[in-house]
């Protein structure tokens, strides 16, 4: 699979440890707009060590196809990380399924960025892994993103019972999915 994408707008790059430093900036810059809807950090999260380990890891789970996380900035602005979009925890036949998550610097809200990087990369991540299924797990108080996901096309299943621990405690998250006959551009 491509490190490097162009849409309109974006530019959508796999990053390796080399680019640790925009990548913990990223992280500095949102730390409070993240944390409401992330599983806790360890303090040494917001260091650049442990950002540079954290994408040798997914450097070595992409190299794997177990994973892929792209790193959106804008054409304009080259330099500064807006957002990502990560497909993770890929499965093989017979579920060939990933999940998808995506965030994006509050800036950068209303202007479609979001929607424009993930349906390019959906149709390349269904061909790409030959998937079947992708799924999405939002948080119900988290509107702006379920319009998102069904703005997509993804299809809501229900809620998954405390599925993900956010801040120290178990939450709801509603789950979506798209499957690769549904994605509109594939």
């Amino acid at each position: 699979m491509e490190q490097l994408y162009m849409t309109k707008r974006l530019i959508l790059k796999h990053l390796d440890e080399t680019s640790a430093p925009y990548v913990l900036s990223f992280y500095q810059e949102n730390q409070k707009l993240f944390e409401p809807w992330e599983p806790a950090h360890p303090a040494r999260f917001y260091t650049l060590n442990y950002q540079m380990t954290l994408l040798a890891a997914e450097r070595n789970l992409a190299s794997r196809s177990q994973a892929i996380r792209y790193f959106l900035f804008e054409k304009q602005n080259p330099n500064k990380i807006i957002g990502t979009v990560n497909f993770y925890h890929m499965l093989r036949s017979p579920n060939s399924s990933c999940k998808l998550g995506y965030k994006l610097a509050s800036g950068v809200w209303h202007q479609g960025y979001a929607y424009e990087a993930i349906s390019f990369l959906l149709p390349i991540v269904f061909h790409s892994y030959r998937l079947h299924r992708i799924e999405a797990e939002v948080m119900p108080t988290n509107q702006r993103s379920i319009r998102l996901i069904k703005r997509l096309g993804f299809t809501y299943e229900g809620i998954a019972r405390q599925s993900c621990e956010i801040n120290g405690c178990f939450e709801d998250h509603c789950r979506f999915s798209l499957l690769k006959s549904e994605c509109l551009l594939s």
